[in-house]
C-alpha cells in the first residue's frame, strides 16, 4: 500500500508494508447470573411465616416475595424485602392454601424463582361448650359417670362436675370396664361443607381429691353418635388443684380423616373416662370445651 504526501508543492512518496495479518475479534465482556435465594420454607396457621437462605450474590439489593393459589403459579408479587440479609417474611392472607416463591433483585435485574413452598391459613371454631351430657350406664365402673352436677363441665364458671369414689376396680387402663365414663356432646359446631379438618383440641380443667392412685382422665372422640371411637388420649396425673390439660392440637386429627358432617350435634361425641389404681378417688371437672381447626377448599 502506498501513501502519498504533498508538502510545500513537492510530492513525497512513502510506503508502508504489512507482512502479517491480524484478526481483531469482538470485545470480550464478563457475564454473571443473579442467583436466586434457596431453601424457601413456609409455615401456616392463623398466618404464614416464610424463611429462606439469601442469594449468594452480595451485591443484590434484596428479595421479592411472590404468592399464588396453585402450585406452579401464576404468582403475584406481594412484598419487596431489603436488605439482602433479611430472609423472613410474615404473610396474612385470607383462609386458604397458598404457594410461594422468592426472587433476588438488583436494580432492574431479577433472578429466577427459588424453590416453591406452600402453607395453609386455617380457621378455628374457638373453644365451644357442650350443651348436653350423659353418664355411660353399662360396662363403666359404677355406671354413673360424673354423678354430681355433670352439666357444670359445659361452662367455664368455677362450678364443677364431680365423680365421687370413681369406678369399681384397680386396673390403670382407659379401656377397663371398671372405670366410670361420661359423654359430652351438642357442641353446636358450624363448619361449612368441603372444609379440610386440620386438628381437634379438647381442654380439660380438672383435678382430683388426691394424687394417690395416680389419677388421670382419658378422652375419646366419636363421629357417628358414639358407635365408633378414636384411640384414647390421656392427661398426665391429676393434682389436687385445678389445672388445664389440652389434648390434641390444631394439626392433630386423632388418627383419622374427618369431614364437616362428623361435627353435627347428632354425630360428634366426647367420652371421658376417669382412671385411678383404686376406687376411692374423686374426680372433678370444671370445663370440657372443644376447638376444631380447618382450611377452606
Amino acid at each position: 500500500m502506498a501513501l502519498g504526501l504533498l508538502i510545500m508543492g513537492t510530492a513525497i512518496s512513502a510506503y508502508a508494508v504489512w507482512s502479517n495479518s491480524f484478526a481483531n475479534t469482538g470485545n470480550d465482556f464478563n457475564t454473571d447470573t443473579l442467583n436466586p435465594p434457596a431453601g424457601l420454607g413456609a409455615t401456616g396457621g392463623a398466618s404464614v411465616s416464610l424463611s429462606w437462605t439469601a442469594t449468594a450474590d452480595t451485591y443484590a439489593s434484596g428479595h421479592r416475595v411472590l404468592r399464588g393459589t396453585a402450585t406452579g403459579g401464576p404468582y403475584t408479587q406481594i412484598a419487596e424485602v431489603t436488605p439482602r440479609t433479611t430472609t423472613t417474611y410474615p404473610d396474612s392472607p385470607a383462609a386458604g392454601t397458598y404457594y410461594y416463591v422468592v426472587r433476588a433483585f438488583y436494580q432492574n435485574w431479577e433472578s429466577a424463582n427459588s424453590n416453591e413452598a406452600s402453607a395453609s391459613v386455617t380457621v378455628s371454631t374457638g373453644f365451644l361448650d357442650c350443651t348436653a351430657n350423659a353418664a355411660v350406664t353399662t360396662g363403666s365402673g359404677d355406671n354413673n359417670g360424673f354423678q354430681t352436677s355433670p352439666g357444670n363441665a359445659c361452662g367455664d364458671d368455677g362450678a364443677f362436675a364431680e365423680d365421687t369414689n370413681s369406678g369399681t376396680g384397680s386396673p390403670h387402663d382407659c379401656s377397663s370396664a371398671s372405670k366410670d365414663r361420661h359423654l359430652f356432646y351438642n357442641y353446636g359446631f358450624s363448619i361449612p361443607a368441603g372444609q379440610t379438618i386440620n386438628g381437634i383440641e379438647l381442654r380439660l380443667d380438672a383435678w382430683a381429691d388426691s394424687a394417690s392412685g395416680n389419677p388421670f382422665m382419658c378422652v375419646e372422640l366419636s363421629w357417628d353418635g358414639g358407635a365408633t371411637w378414636t384411640a384414647a388420649k390421656t392427661t398426665t396425673t391429676l393434682g389436687t388443684a385445678e389445672a388445664t390439660f389440652t389434648l390434641g392440637t390444631s394439626t392433630d386429627t386423632w388418627g383419622r380423616t374427618w369431614s364437616d358432617t362428623d361435627f353435627t350435634n347428632a354425630n360428634f361425641r366426647v367420652r371421658i373416662t376417669n382412671v385411678a389404681s383404686n376406687s376411692q378417688r374423686d374426680f372433678r371437672l370444671d370445663w370440657a370445651p372443644v376447638q376444631v381447626t380447618y382450611t377452606p377448599p
